[in-house]
């Protein structure tokens, strides 16, 4: 039997920095980058959970469709993981997918703090439950129906088609198992943790995965928005300024003595309590190792630093690792950014046949 090709798809991730696109095409078995791009956000325009002007965020995209001449609509995106409720709960073995929706709904005020008319929700079967004989462990993901039509209308608005609401850490795993089938340094030791850490401009989350199942996720305070904001103290710059001279370069040769370092050794030590209080939280789920993706992964001094401070290894993975990349691409973009599309890269990747 021939298989048709998957439709094209366009990752999209609206963080409160920008919103950040990402095409692939797949030819031969080989993934190739077709577009990646982004686009900076008003103060304001997205918080940590919602979009606050959603005319902002749909100028921006429109900006980036006309920028690089994109002609697919259809679009996956993602909610935050402080917007969606993720639990894995235990339902009877012989049911099917009819039967776990009707028990979900039956029981939803067991797992959701919601009225079940009030959100969206899908599952997905992982397994057998080993603690209970004929049950399955079943993931269950559910958001209020509010976020998912914001988000919907800020697309629509742009001309474009949300097919897939995702929920960010699902993104970043996603990713994860893309990068590690390519780079066989990179993979998983079976049985211990995934900490997949994504650095944004104001919040730091940790995501974490055992044998391919969330088992935590939590948001901190703290980001590369902190380094942008001793740049504008240091050398009486604005932000625009200051974001620019960081990502493309043209500080004094001593930024890297007086600020960038200070910067990643106070994020790391950050970092480190941040992966304290996962393993204080849980202490039966061995750590393996450390995955930075987001804005802030780009430093090579975080990692530098982080890998002193804990006892297993720390990875800088690159998203696009094993792709192409189509000639309209900008090497200098992709240089500077690469990281912070990590998200954006991984929604794209859904369009992909496994």
């Amino acid at each position: 039997m021939l298989r048709l090709p998957s439709p094209p798809l366009l990752g999209l991730d609206i963080s409160p920095d920008a919103v950040k696109l990402v095409e692939l095409s797949q030819s031969r078995g080989k993934l190739r980058v077709e577009h990646a791009d982004s686009e900076g956000l008003p103060p304001g325009a997205v918080n940590d959970r919602d979009i606050q002007d959603a005319e902002a965020v749909s100028r921006a995209l429109r900006t980036i469709l006309e920028r690089s001449h994109i002609r697919t609509k259809a679009v996956a995106t993602a909610l935050p993981a402080n917007m969606a409720i993720v639990k894995v709960i235990s339902l009877p073995g012989d049911l099917d997918e009819v039967g776990i929706e009707e028990q979900i709904r039956f029981e939803s005020s067991q797992y959701i703090p919601y009225s079940i008319d009030a959100v969206n929700f899908d599952f997905a079967v992982l397994g057998p439950d080993e603690a209970r004989k004929s049950y399955n462990h079943v993931l269950l993901v559910a958001c209020k129906k509010e976020a998912v039509e914001d988000r919907a209308a800020a697309l629509e608005e742009a001309g474009l088609k949300p097919k897939i609401i995702d929920v960010k850490p699902f993104a970043l795993w996603l990713l994860h198992e893309h990068i590690t089938s390519v780079s066989p340094q990179e993979r998983d030791t079976p049985g211990k943790a995934v900490i997949l850490v994504e650095m944004g401009s104001a919040t730091t989350n940790i995501n974490v995965f055992q044998e391919g199942h969330p088992v935590y996720s939590r948001e901190h305070n703290f980001g590369l928005g902190r380094l942008i904001e001793e740049i504008q103290r240091r050398y009486g710059l604005d932000a625009n300024d200051a974001q620019r001279m960081e990502r493309f370069g043209g500080l004094p040769p001593e930024y890297v003595r007086d600020v960038l370092n200070p910067f990643a050794r106070s994020m790391a030590q950050e970092l480190f309590r941040s992966l304290d209080f996962f393993q204080a939280s849980m202490p039966d789920v061995p750590a393996g190792s450390v995955h930075l993706f987001g804005i802030g992964a780009k430093i090579p001094q975080l990692a530098e630093h982080l890998r002193q401070l804990v006892s297993f290894p720390v990875y800088v993975p690159d998203p696009f690792a094993g792709m192409g990349m189509a000639p309209q691409i900008s090497r200098r973009f992709m240089d500077a950014d690469r990281s912070s599309l990590a998200v954006a890269c991984g929604l794209a990747l859904r369009r992909m046949p496994v």
